[in-house]
C-alpha cells in the first residue's frame, strides 16, 4: 500500500491509493462476505467474488459492482483446498490484476457438543475457518512481499480475547481462537514486507436470512439490544485495509455491540440446536 495522500475527492475513494490492486474475498456471495466485497468496491478497488456453489448469487454481487464502475469477477473455489485456492488467485491475478488486499471470510458453524459431533464435521469446520485463512495467505503473500504492500484482513469471532471456550461450539471456538494467533504472528511475520494483518471479529450479525425464532433468540443475548447488520462489519475491514490504517497491524477489532461469547447461558441451546446446521457461506 502507497502512503501518500489519494487523489480522488470523494472520501470512499480516498480509502483506497492511488495504485490500486485487486482485492480478493472469499465466501463472497452472500451475508458479511458480499458486504465486505460490495464495500471495498465502493470505496475504489476491483475485486474478485469468491465462492464454492452458488454461481447465481455470487454473479450478482459481480453486477452489482460492475454497476457501481468497478471491474469485478466471480471465482470459483473450493478455499479449504490449497489447489483450488492456488487456481483462484492465479485467476484473480490473471483477470484483475496484483492482489493487494484478501480478506478471509469463509467459516462454517456447527452447534454441537464434541461427543456426538463426527470426523467429517470437525475437520470441516477447522479447515473452513482457520486452514482456509492459511492456503489463502500463503498464495497471495510472494506477492505482496515482493511489492512491498499488501493487506490482510482475518474474520475472527467476538470477543477478542486470545481463549475462547465454550460448550456446544468447541470446534468452532477453536478455529476462531487460530484465526487470532495467526493473524498477530502474520503481522510480526509480514511487517517488514509493509504488509498489515489484522482481524476482524464480529459478533451476533443478522445474515438476511434468520429464522425469526433464531434472531430473537441471538437478539436477547446482546447488550446494545439488536443484532449487528453485514455493512458494519465490512465498515471494519474497510478501513483495515485504506490508508488510513497503514500503522494498524497486528489489531483485533471487534464489531459486536458489546456481545461476548464468554459465560453465555447454554441452558437453551438443545432448542435451537437445528437452526444452525448446514449454513453455507457461499
Amino acid at each position: 500500500m502507497t502512503t501518500s495522500p489519494a487523489t480522488a475527492t470523494s472520501t470512499d475513494e480516498k480509502d483506497a491509493p492511488d495504485a490500486r490492486g485487486a482485492a480478493l474475498v472469499t465466501g463472497a456471495s452472500r451475508g458479511i462476505g458480499r458486504a465486505i466485497a460490495e464495500r471495498i468496491a465502493d470505496a475504489g478497488w476491483d475485486v474478485a467474488v469468491n465462492y464454492r456453489a452458488d454461481k447465481a448469487a455470487a454473479h450478482a454481487v459481480v453486477e452489482r459492482i460492475r454497476a457501481g464502475g468497478r471491474r469485478s469477477v466471480a471465482v470459483a473455489a473450493d478455499v479449504t483446498e490449497p489447489d483450488s485456492v492456488a487456481r483462484a488467485v492465479a485467476e484473480t491475478e490473471e483477470r484483475l490484476g496484483p492482489i493487494e488486499v484478501l480478506v478471509n471470510n469463509v467459516g462454517e458453524f456447527f452447534l454441537k457438543p464434541l461427543s456426538s459431533m463426527s470426523l467429517d464435521e470437525w475437520r470441516f469446520v477447522i479447515d473452513s475457518n482457520l486452514s482456509s485463512a492459511f492456503y489463502t495467505s500463503r498464495a497471495v503473500l510472494p506477492g505482496m512481499r515482493r511489492r512491498k504492500r499488501g493487506r490482510i484482513v482475518n474474520v475472527g469471532l467476538s470477543p477478542v480475547h486470545m481463549v475462547r471456550a465454550a460448550p456446544n461450539v468447541a470446534a468452532y471456538a477453536v478455529a476462531k481462537t487460530g484465526i487470532v494467533v495467526m493473524s498477530l504472528s502474520m503481522a510480526v511475520e509480514e511487517a517488514p514486507y509493509g504488509i498489515t494483518v489484522n482481524c476482524v471479529s464480529p459478533g451476533l450479525i443478522d445474515n438476511g436470512h434468520l429464522p425469526p425464532e433464531q434472531g430473537r433468540w441471538m437478539r436477547k443475548r446482546v447488550p446494545m439490544g439488536r443484532m449487528g447488520r453485514a455493512e458494519e462489519v465490512a465498515e471494519a475491514v474497510v478501513f483495515l485495509v485504506s490508508d488510513r490504517a497503514s500503522y494498524v497491524s497486528g489489531a483485533n477489532l471487534a464489531v459486536s455491540g458489546g456481545w461476548d461469547w464468554q459465560n453465555r447461558p447454554t441452558d437453551h441451546d438443545d432448542d435451537v440446536a437445528g437452526l444452525f446446521l448446514g449454513d453455507d457461506s457461499g
